[in-house]
């Protein structure tokens, strides 16, 4: 977490670091949180951090990419999968490895590729 609010504040040198690791810490760990338990999450970043609001920071060119590559693949290029795609790369710039889980069926396969071809097709 401490890397990834590293690498927020160097984007953004400007805002409070209070922003800043309340930013880190729900969005890197947002992903990782089964969804029945995200409002539970939510709330215990609004205690630790009270009166203070940060939107989410994607990075939108990735997010364009990924649509690109799983239109190119003959896939439906749903917000929600490529959300879940640009998670996926968030937590490797920090991880050197992590898991897919889920339902047989859900897409993890299809997560893990349209992210590798995209990192792939940026050279």
């Amino acid at each position: 977490m401490l890397r990834q609010a590293g690498k927020l504040k160097r984007a953004e040198p400007d805002i409070l670091e209070d922003k800043i690791l309340m930013r880190a810490l729900r969005d890197f760990n947002w992903p990782k949180i089964i969804v029945d338990d995200r409002s539970i999450f939510m709330g215990l970043i609004k205690d630790l951090f009270p009166g203070i609001e940060a939107e989410a920071k994607t990075d939108y060119n990735f997010f364009k990419d990924v649509q690109d590559n799983t239109k190119k693949a003959g896939l439906q290029a749903e917000d929600l999968f490529v959300t879940k795609c640009v998670n996926y790369a968030e937590i490797l710039e920090v991880r050197h490895s992590c898991f897919i889980i889920g339902n047989p069926g859900c897409g993890k396969t299809a997560v893990w590729q349209m992210t590798a071809k995209t990192f792939n097709s940026r050279g």
